[in-house]
């Protein structure tokens, strides 16, 4: 066996049967022993018995059927946990990712050219049909928050292939719904290969993800810190830059305000470009250790876009908790303000202080 392929399922009735079918004539066309494994988490539509009668006819299909809804990434290692091929791959069930890219994935890898194939969205040729403006710019934001950790152009992708030894004796979260970026962090690799691939929104059944899959990704996020101990460091720094800013513009407002009468929306204004250029200062000598010399005007630019950008994404995280997922406003605003503050560290990570 040289391909165990493992998709989990959920309430995938509709979709199952034609997937199997399609990654059945991918492995009879291209000649690739491969093998499937379906994990079910006991879908109440009827998704494991369908896969019961495929099964009887498949002797490649193997299925796992699990007593609740435990999440993809646990079904992704519970699947591998049995896999016999040499090498492992996952894909959705939904239909989203096209199978005839498995060929090519597969093909990468026995050659030996990658130790990890990854199906991405966002490289250069890959595209996304199908999403909503506000799915968009939830991947985004997810993606720009995973940088701190890879340079992988799309790390949040459900479609990849990867060596066993490649996560082999490495002790890997099962919680969530994406541990290709969990992988990255802790496996033991020296190749990565990005291909593209248009990636399809579902046109049957629902989206897994939710407000318990955010939560999961944010604290998979922090607990990735350990592993880069730098970033642990600048991360702090940039934390404490924060508060001292929060302390300026609250001062500066007040100053500005009490002592000077100056209207407050003015002064409101004047506060937060004082404690913006405090923390770009602080970020830049002490957070990041450049020279203050340094392209001076253009990293002030990149730290002010940033920081508004920062802004936008508060505003949207508060609007679509308390809107949307009915959280109260005062949770939401935390949790918002949480979001905001690690896309400003990482887009002023990757983007201003990059040199």
């Amino acid at each position: 066996m040289e391909l165990s392929l493992v998709i989990p399922t959920y309430n995938e009735k509709e979709n199952i049967q034609q997937l199997i079918k399609k990654i059945q004539e991918e492995f009879t066309k291209n000649k690739i022993k491969g093998e499937i494994i379906v994990v079910d988490d006991n879908s109440p539509d009827g998704t494991g018995k369908i896969l019961e009668k495929i099964k009887k006819k498949q002797k490649n299909l193997k299925v796992i059927h699990r007593s609740e809804k435990l999440g993809l990434s646990s079904a992704v290692l519970e699947g591998w946990k049995i896999a016999k091929g040499r090498f492992l791959g996952v894909m959705d069930a939904d239909l989203s990712h096209p199978p005839e890219k498995i060929h090519e994935m597969y093909s990468i890898i026995k050659n030996g050219d990658a130790d990890i194939v990854i199906g991405s969205r966002y490289a250069q040729g890959g595209k996304i049909k199908g999403w909503s403006l506000k799915r968009k710019l939830m991947s985004k934001v997810a993606t720009l928050l995973a940088r701190i950790y890879t340079n992988v152009k799309d790390p949040m992708t459900g479609f990849f292939m990867l060596k066993k030894e490649v996560i082999e004796k490495v002790n890997l979260n099962s919680k969530g719904f994406k541990i290709l970026l969990e992988i990255l962090v802790k496996g033991k690799y020296r190749a990565i290969k990005e291909i593209p691939i248009t990636f399809v929104n579902r046109t049957h059944g629902k989206s897994k993800a939710g407000i318990k899959e955010i939560f999961f990704y944010l604290q998979n996020l922090l607990g990735y810190l350990p592993y880069k101990k730098k970033v642990v460091r600048e991360f702090i720094k940039f934390g404490i830059v924060g508060i001292s800013g929060t302390i300026i513009n609250l001062a500066t407002l007040y100053l500005l305000t009490e002592r000077l009468g100056i209207y407050y929306l003015i002064s409101a204004v004047f506060s937060f470009l004082v404690a913006m250029t405090s923390n770009f200062v602080l970020n830049k000598i002490w957070t990041f250790k450049e020279s203050m010399k340094l392209k001076i005007g253009e990293k002030y630019l990149k730290f002010s876009i940033i920081s508004l950008c920062a802004l936008g994404v508060n505003l949207f995280f508060l609007y679509l908790f308390t809107e949307f997922l009915k959280i109260y406003y005062l949770i939401s605003q935390v949790l918002a303000i949480g979001i905001a503050f690690l896309v400003n560290f990482v887009g002023n990570k990757i983007w201003t202080f990059n040199e």
